[in-house]
């Protein structure tokens, strides 16, 4: 137990950040940017990972000008875990109705690790009614305890036998209007290749899937610090291969935030260029009726002249 604990401890947060508690108990951790705040991404941690090992990722989100909200993803909690991943997805968007007036965004951003991924996948599935979420990035997510996207047999057993209130189909995200990508690398001591990203990703073909094969699963985080769960989850190929692999995923996740805020601004401005061109079309029309007009009267002139002369 004495190992368990010094292996699983949340450590202090880093300098900058704002610790906050929200929907009546809810821990979050926000990290703002320098400059002015162009989207807000929830962090979600992989199983009772500090999130001081995902520094790299809340630098690259800042640097993108996102403000992130962290979530520690606490299993060791004596809440039941059958039901921990779902209660925390359907925190996410609760947390952002908080914040969204004080942050001024009107979507958001997921980045997951882990199980913190399948959480993201959760809250896309279940609890985005509003279509609010815009991005999701599961980084080699775990659909484990419980299985909800990958079990092949109760997807078999509800197909033929729908009476059985057991029987129930996989989890769908073929509804979601979020962008999803998601990573896998293969890997992991505790990981099931029948409920990682790919086979995720098989039940969901209309999502992105990232290969990033002999890299390991704890290649997005950041060494230093207590005792790491890299020491349980292997460590890859190359430490080369790793690094290129966590650059790769550092750059996706800039370029993504950055895609988030041109996809608003390109949003902003061809609604500015309808108005335009609508006021333009208008001004066209009204024109045309005043030159029509204009040319009746001219015609009425005319006659009433000819008309004159006539009589004269």
């Amino acid at each position: 137990m004495d190992y368990l604990n010094r292996t699983f401890v949340p450590a202090e947060d880093p300098e900058g950040s704002e610790r906050r508690t929200v929907l009546d108990g809810q821990s979050i951790t926000i990290y703002k940017p320098k400059g002015k705040i162009a989207g807000l991404t929830f962090l979600v941690t992989a199983a009772n990972l500090p999130l001081s090992k995902y520094a790299s990722i809340v630098s690259a989100l800042n640097s993108a000008d996102h403000v992130v909200v962290g979530l520690y993803i606490n299993v060791l909690n004596p809440l039941n875990i059958r039901n921990l991943h779902r209660m925390k997805a359907e925190c996410i968007p609760s947390i952002f109705h908080e914040l969204k007036d004080e942050f001024k965004v009107r979507q958001y951003d997921i980045v997951g690790h882990s199980i913190g991924g399948k959480i993201a996948l959760l809250a896309a599935a279940l609890y985005d009614d509003q279509n609010l979420i815009r991005n999701i990035l599961a980084l080699d997510p775990v659909d484990q305890t419980p299985v909800e996207f990958t079990n092949e047999s109760a997807l078999k057993h509800s197909l033929s036998d729908t009476s059985n209130p057991k029987g129930r189909s996989n989890l769908s995200l073929g509804q979601s209007k979020a962008d999803i990508v998601i990573t896998c690398t293969d890997s992991g001591y505790f990981v099931s290749k029948s409920h990682n990203g790919r086979e995720i990703h098989k039940n969901n073909p209309s999502v992105k899937l990232v290969m990033h094969r002999n890299s390991c699963h704890m290649v997005y985080t950041d060494d230093g610090g207590t005792i790491s769960w890299k020491a349980l989850m292997g460590s890859g190929s190359s430490s080369d291969r790793n690094q290129v692999v966590k650059e790769q995923t550092l750059q996706l996740i800039k370029d993504r935030a950055h895609a988030s805020i041109g996809s608003g601004v390109n949003k902003s401005v061809s609604g500015i260029k309808g108005k335009v061109v609508k006021s333009l079309n208008e001004g066209m029309s009204d024109l045309k009726e005043l030159g029509n007009d204009a040319e009746k009267k001219v015609n009425k002139l005319k006659g009433a002249a000819m008309f004159s002369k006539f009589m004269g």
